[in-house]
Order: C-alpha cells, then structure tokens, then sequence
C-alpha cells in the first residue's frame, strides 16, 4: 500500500513538475512583450501622450483608436542610447481609425536602441470624441 502510495506521488510530482516547466516556457515566450504604457481623452481639441522607458527593445508599437472613427494625427519620437551611442528619431502619420478598425503601426528605433529607449508618443483626433493609445515594445 505504501509503494503504492509512494508511487502516486512521484507520478504526480513529476506531472506538476513538466506542467510547471510548460507554463514557465509559455510565460518566458510571453514575456517578451512589454506594456510602456497608455492613455485616453475625450472631447473636442484633446491630445493624448504616452512616454515611457524599455529596455534593450528590437521593436516598439503604437496602438491606436477613436470613437467615433475618425481621423487621428500621430506623432512620435524616441531616444535611444548605449554606452557611448545615443540617437533620437521621430516622425509622424495620420490614419483612420475606429474601435473596429484599431491601428498598430511600428515606431522606428534610434541608433543606441541595444540599450535603453524612451518613445514619447502624441494622438491628436481630428474631430470630437474619445481617443486611445496603448505603447507596447518587445526585447
């Protein structure tokens, strides 16, 4: 009977213990996207902004949308630097965009950007209503 038992709980540690190591590779896998941050307003005349730091990132996204869908004026800059490196990169587009037609558009990375970045996004809508951004990075 204490075989038995004994048994049973080696079997059932070593099923926990690969379902362990198989949740922690899915969270490792997960982990590599990195939320820097989000806003949102409303009303006539709003801008929104979000500026955060990430470290060593091979990307960084912005994500956008505006009830009512409307046109949205993005503009953008990021600071980079490593050690000695350091570069500063910016630039802007305007897009459509809804809550069933949310942008994602990559945010180009300055020189430096093995080290630490710091983009510093703005959303401007066009017309009133409610605007959303959400800056995400991977590294």
């Amino acid at each position: 009977m204490r075989m038995r038992v004994l048994a049973g709980i080696v079997l059932l540690a070593a099923v926990v213990a690969g379902s362990g190591t198989a949740v922690l590779a899915a969270q490792t896998a997960m982990s590599s996207r990195i939320f820097i941050g989000a806003c949102n307003t409303e009303g006539q005349f709003v801008t929104c902004s979000v500026q955060g730091d990430i470290s060593h990132p091979s990307s960084i996204t912005a994500q956008v949308w505006a009830v009512p869908g409307q046109r949205v004026h993005v503009t953008w800059d990021d600071f980079c630097s490593h050690g000695l490196t350091s570069g500063d990169r910016g630039g802007h587009f305007t897009v459509f965009a809804s809550a069933r037609h949310k942008i994602s558009r990559r945010i180009p990375l300055a020189a430096g950007h093995s080290g630490k970045c710091t983009p510093d996004v703005l959303v401007s809508p066009s017309g009133t209503g409610r605007v959303h951004l959400v800056l995400h990075g991977r590294n």
